[in-house]
């Protein structure tokens, strides 16, 4: 057992080494100013540009955001843009070499949505609303913009804004679709059902390709409430079409879904209780050229430990995330969840605490509450289906003491960050993990000298293998997985702590 360790010691060094010649560092950056609001939102391109921006709260009230430049790894300016009223920042991304920064903006009775744009050369300023409405002139546009959980806006080979909206008793989705240029494209309305009251119904997601919008709901029999449904839309200028798919009977599913070429995959967990207890995966794919569904699967998991979640420890508040669906080019679906426990908090706390999507991306933030819930992450449940809707694998990758370390936000990480790349999946996290057993376990440490920041690989066969990327004892800063953005190849990360920044490349 020691030999075979010592080789796999070997290997992941030898590991290691090839994967640092793809490892580049900015220069550490001092600044008081980086101990204001340190959570930020970061955004690259395909021409590697980098930009953060940073909110300035007061008394957790939005007073200002800063946009933040680099060149070469390097910080090197910052832009203040002001903001008035109640705002918001939803998202940031770049587009053709300027910072887009959604806004949610609300005076009075007045919601709008626009974009900030800033030119990351010339450093200058626009602004472009995207959405405005009042409460009365439209109330249930209004209302719908009260939420921002809901609000998406996806970046494409359009930019296309979503979100449901209940109007006389009936769900519609909202679709405004705007040029990279920001030029408004089309708007429409696609209704779910008129005949089903919104309570039974929910807005799962909408896209818009190749000129046709693609609007996934989740209905209830209007008749009897115990048969539910799948409702995909197609919306196109010359009219709709829909497919229902119906869910089978005593089933409850949590999913997730992906446009791969021409065919939708719905893909997640199933079960016979409302709530936790899932038996396995499901899964739905749908021809978008033929409108039909290929493929209707439900399979019970293969692996004994993915079993015992959900009979033994799967009580209470604990749950499971379904964070991503990757589609590979074989339509082979590869599902990841990752499990939590619901806690309470009534005291301020730094570190992590709540999860939120736009549209199927996961994404976290960290705030300062004076009491709100919040999830524990922990293990990470992977499985492969085949493109019948057939478990290929499934597989749990553990972690441990999550939550128990006491010790300033700097000095420790929990948080993940997920991928595909290189036909497999890889899971970036900050820990430890003895080498010398037999079983793979992330543990989190507060010392730094034994942790690591790792790329942990799944392969297609579901074999998996942790990379040392780094040891996080060679860091003057802790780089959290959870704000790392990607490009292509390349992924970001900005690590900080101690008024200190320092930004992290990653080449595949």
């Amino acid at each position: 057992m020691k030999f075979l360790s010592f080789i796999t010691v070997l290997f992941l060094l030898s590991v290691s080494q090839s994967f640092s010649q793809q490892i580049a560092k900015g220069d550490i950056v001092k600044d008081r100013q980086f101990l204001i609001d340190k959570p930020e939102l970061t955004a690259t391109d395909e021409f590697g540009n980098f930009i953060s921006i940073r909110p300035h709260r007061i008394n957790g009230t939005l007073r200002n955001y800063y946009v933040e430049f680099f060149d070469n790894l390097n910080f090197t300016e910052r832009l203040e843009i002001e903001t008035q009223n109640d705002t918001d920042i939803l998202d940031v991304f770049i587009l053709n070499n300027k910072a887009h920064i959604f806004i949610k903006e609300r005076e009075n009775q007045t919601i709008s949505l626009r974009l900030d744009v800033v030119d990351l050369k010339s450093k200058s300023f626009a602004k472009k609303i995207l959405l405005q409405t009042d409460k009365e002139t439209d109330k249930p546009l209004f209302k719908a913009l009260r939420d921002n959980y809901f609000i998406d806006l996806q970046v494409s080979s359009n930019l296309v804004l979503n979100f449901p909206v209940v109007e006389e008793q009936s769900t519609f989705a909202y679709i405004k679709v705007f040029s990279k240029n920001l030029e408004e494209v089309t708007q429409v309305n696609v209704f779910a059902d008129d005949n089903i009251s919104y309570r039974n119904t929910s807005f799962l997601n909408a896209k818009f390709i190749n000129d046709k919008a693609y609007v996934l709901f989740q209905l209830k029999d209007k008749e009897d409430d115990k048969k539910r449904f799948y409702r995909l839309i197609e919306h196109t200028k010359d009219g709709e079409q829909y497919i229902d798919i119906e869910i089978p009977e005593d089933s409850y599913e949590l999913i997730n879904s992906s446009i791969k070429d021409k065919h939708l995959i719905i893909a997640g967990l199933y079960s016979h209780f409302k709530k936790g207890g899932y038996k396995g995966f499901t899964y739905y794919k749908i021809n978008l050229d033929t409108f039909n569904l290929e493929s209707q699967q439900q399979t019970e998991f293969i692996n004994e430990k993915a079993k015992s979640y959900f009979s033994g420890l799967f009580t209470g508040n604990r749950n499971i995330d379904i964070n991503n669906l990757f589609i590979d080019d074989d339509l082979n679906t590869f599902i990841i969840g990752q499990f939590y426990i619901l806690r309470k908090q009534s005291a301020p706390i730094v570190f992590p605490i709540a999860s939120f999507s736009i549209g199927t991306i996961s994404a976290f933030v960290t705030v300062n509450p004076i009491s709100i819930n919040y999830k524990v992450f922990d293990d990470i449940l992977i499985g492969k289906i085949s493109p019948q809707g057939q478990i290929t694998w499934d597989n749990v990758l553990e972690l441990r003491q999550t939550e128990k370390i006491k010790s300033k936000s700097n000095k420790r990480d929990s948080s993940t960050f997920t991928c595909f790349e290189n036909n497999q999946i890889n899971i970036f996290i900050n820990g430890y993990i003895d080498l010398d057993k037999e079983k793979l376990i992330v543990k989190q440490d507060k010392r730094l000298s034994k942790t690591n920041f790792y790329n942990i690989t799944v392969n297609q066969h579901g074999g998996i293998t942790p990379k040392i990327v780094f040891p996080n004892a060679d860091s003057e800063t802790l780089f959290r997985a959870e704000t790392a953005v990607k490009s292509k190849n390349i992924i970001y990360i900005l690590g900080q702590g101690n008024m200190r920044k320092q930004l992290l490349k990653l080449n595949f």
